[in-house]
């Protein structure tokens, strides 16, 4: 499942959330320390893993 990466525009505090897409597109997300509804998406990298074929 993805990651996503929010910065709280109250506090300041930037933090992450796993969610599913279905869940990122139906889901009000909050800050876990201030619990403020005010958040930005940041953007985050990602890194994939793939197998060589000889």
């Amino acid at each position: 499942m993805p990651t996503y990466e929010y910065e709280c525009l109250d506090c300041k505090k930037n933090f992450s959330v796993i969610l599913s897409i279905s869940e990122h597109e139906k889901t009000k997300v909050s800050c876990p320390k201030c619990k403020g509804k005010k958040v930005k998406q940041s953007i985050s990298t990602f890194t994939t893993k793939t197998s060589r074929k000889s």
